[in-house]
């Protein structure tokens, strides 16, 4: 045993020999016996254990959630999921937000209405008279046969 091997262990395991590796206790406790340095490393270090030691621990729930809580608000969501959080109505407070999946549903219908406003406007195609007469043909087909029906 050198003071390298004996400080790396006291100050990973502290002074208390009951804390130190099995295998490398007996050897470590005469080497503090013969060496002025180890003593004087164990006493510095059982005065850092008796330090330690006073130390309390705050409840561990309310450590966890206040952790998580401050994680979760540095978490900055993404433009999807701010757009879903709006589209989806809250459960909460539904009366106020049902409108928003409405109106997302409906934005394709608009949409829709909008463009069919615009191409109207440039359509001129006309029916020629062999066109209206096929088309004719068709609607009285059509309608004898539901009269049969």
């Amino acid at each position: 045993m050198n003071l390298e091997r004996f400080t790396l262990i006291v100050e990973s395991y502290g002074a208390d020999p009951q804390q130190w590796p099995g295998d490398e206790r007996a050897e470590a406790l005469e080497f503090s016996r013969s060496s002025t340095d180890a003593l004087s490393l164990l006493d510095k270090e059982a005065a850092l254990d008796e330090h330690l030691a006073l130390f309390e621990l705050p409840d561990h729930k309310r450590s966890v959630q206040r952790i998580e809580k401050g994680i979760l608000s540095a978490l900055k969501p993404g433009l999807l999921e701010q757009l879903l959080n709006w589209i989806l109505p809250d459960v909460d407070d539904l009366a106020h937000t049902l409108w928003r999946p409405t109106l997302a549903a409906c934005m394709p219908l608009l949409l829709g209405v909008a463009i069919g406003l615009t191409l109207t406007d440039n359509n001129t195609y006309e029916l020629s008279s062999d066109e209206e007469l096929s088309l004719l043909a068709f609607t009285a087909a059509a309608s004898e046969e539901r009269s049969y029906d």
